[in-house]
């Protein structure tokens, strides 16, 4: 009789350490998959900002003059377009300058895309941050 009881304690017991592995575990494993998504989201994010900032510089390389045009192109993917662009993208976070002598072997265009924000969901991570700044800069035609 002292025999069944100490099995049935015992096997509860070895349930409520099932349990609380499971929690463990489960939590750990939620945590590394909210992770992939996070840093997949990141990373897609900016290589879309580094393209479409490409783009616009090689557009700018055969059109230097029209900076109007080619911060469109980096915000909407055209020359054309108001209001915020791709990915939360607004006019003030596109910079176009131009650098070294006009006609000259130096003349560049560059393009920065600086204060843009990501957002985190991971739990402990979560929260909107701020992304690495992208310069991109190719030589005028």
């Amino acid at each position: 009789m002292k025999t069944q009881q100490h099995h049935r304690r015992r096997r509860h017991r070895q349930a409520g350490n099932a349990i609380i592995e499971a929690g463990l575990t489960l939590s750990l494993f939620m945590i590394l998959i909210f992770s992939l998504f996070d840093f997949g989201w990141v990373l897609f994010l900016h290589q879309t900002i580094v393209n479409q900032a490409r783009a616009a510089a090689r557009y700018g390389a055969v059109n230097p003059g029209n900076t109007t045009e080619i911060r469109n192109l980096v915000l909407y993917g055209k020359t054309t377009g108001s209001g915020n662009g791709m990915m939360g993208l607004t006019p003030s976070n596109v910079s176009i300058s131009r650098s070294g002598t006009a006609g000259g072997v130096d003349d560049r265009i560059v393009i920065t895309v600086a204060g843009y924000r990501y957002t985190l969901v991971t739990p402990g991570w979560a929260g909107s941050f701020r992304g690495k700044d992208v310069v991109v800069s190719i030589p005028v035609e």
